[in-house]
């Protein structure tokens, strides 16, 4: 019975272990996800306010040497909305983030609106930016 518990004491190690060095680069330094965004800023042109809800994909990739994680967002209106990773994003995978505005409340004119975002790589913040005008018809 001792050499079963000893056992499994030295195999919770090793994993232990094992889960983190992996989290260590070979010098030392803590590993770090970070996300390269292709696009901050998503033109939608002119629309009629029939048909008042847009959206746009904006895509990244993680460059870093950790897993990305979407942590916290923000808009600047209510009329915007965003999609974005539930699940982590690996290393060297590349990801979506749809924006959707929906303007049918709103007053025909321009549309400037943004989406702030926090990740657990660098940058730690980021902030997409959506532009167009809606037209009355």
């Amino acid at each position: 019975m001792k050499f079963v518990s000893h056992l499994l004491l030295i195999l919770a190690a090793v994993v232990c272990l094992a889960s983190c060095k992996s989290n260590v680069r070979k010098d030392g330094t803590p590993k770090q996800a970070s996300i390269q965004l292709d696009s901050v800023d998503a033109r939608l042109g002119t629309f009629p306010r029939s048909a008042s809800t847009q959206s746009t994909v904006f895509t990244f990739t993680n460059i870093g040497d950790a897993d990305l994680e979407f942590l916290d967002v923000d808009y600047s209106c209510g009329c915007v909305s965003a999609v974005y990773p539930e699940k982590p994003v690996r290393p060297g995978k590349s990801g979506k983030i749809v924006v959707t505005y929906k303007g049918r409340l709103k007053k025909a004119g321009r549309v400037y609106q943004k989406v702030y975002f926090a990740v657990s790589g660098k940058p730690s913040n980021f902030v997409l930016r959506i532009h167009g005008q809606m037209t009355e018809n």
